[in-house]
């Protein structure tokens, strides 16, 4: 049965998406060019175009896909635990794990390279903010003694505490080889959002 329009407009939206998150996690935002990228999806340049008007907006079309693909990795380490509610460890532990993917590797280029380029910065702000609140939602419900507990905002803070903590490791991990600090974050993370427990 011959394809319809729509399913050829995705199939090659999709493949564009996949080569765009494969290209930056291998070559870096910096060199992932639209020819670079179109031919790694094997379509033509300007296929690229057609669906997206700017580079700008296809660098949020893939940061988009690649924070649904880091949500959706999460969610399934999420599920590997009985009965879905994970101890506060194996959540830290699940966030950690989660921003050493090499997905998340677009997330940071992205990110690094909006802070001098200011029509990427605007066409990725709504969609890091949706990715940011799409974690909040997704973490939320796993840790419901957590949450009761710190309220709204201070569970709110302490998750982007968390989480600027494994980004930044994760970001540096490559340059900074401090021995033991992979295993030392967690416990020592369990310490501080313990002790800040009313």
């Amino acid at each position: 049965m011959a394809r319809t329009q729509q399913q050829r407009r995705e199939d090659t939206i999709a493949r564009l998406l996949d080569a765009s998150i494969a290209t930056i996690i291998e070559v870096g935002y910096a060199r992932a060019s639209a020819k670079v990228i179109a031919q790694r999806a094997e379509v033509s340049d300007g296929a690229l175009f057609r669906h997206f008007p700017t580079m700008s907006d296809f660098m949020a079309a893939t940061a988009e896909e690649a924070g649904r693909r880091l949500i959706e990795l999460g969610l399934r380490k999420v599920a590997e635990i009985p009965g879905g509610k994970p101890t506060l460890e194996q959540a830290l532990t699940i966030l950690r794990d989660v921003t050493v993917d090499p997905t998340n590797t677009v997330m940071y280029e992205l990110a690094v390279a909006a802070r001098t380029d200011e029509k990427l910065r605007d066409t990725l702000r709504d969609v890091m903010t949706l990715y940011i609140k799409t974690i909040q939602e997704t973490v939320r419900p796993s840790l419901p003694e957590e949450f009761e507990a710190a309220g709204d905002a201070e569970f709110l803070a302490r998750l982007a505490l968390v989480l600027s903590s494994f980004n930044g490791a994760a970001l540096f991990g490559h340059v900074l080889t401090e021995p033991g600090f992979g295993e030392a974050q967690i416990p020592l993370l369990m310490r501080l959002l313990n002790a800040a427990r009313p």
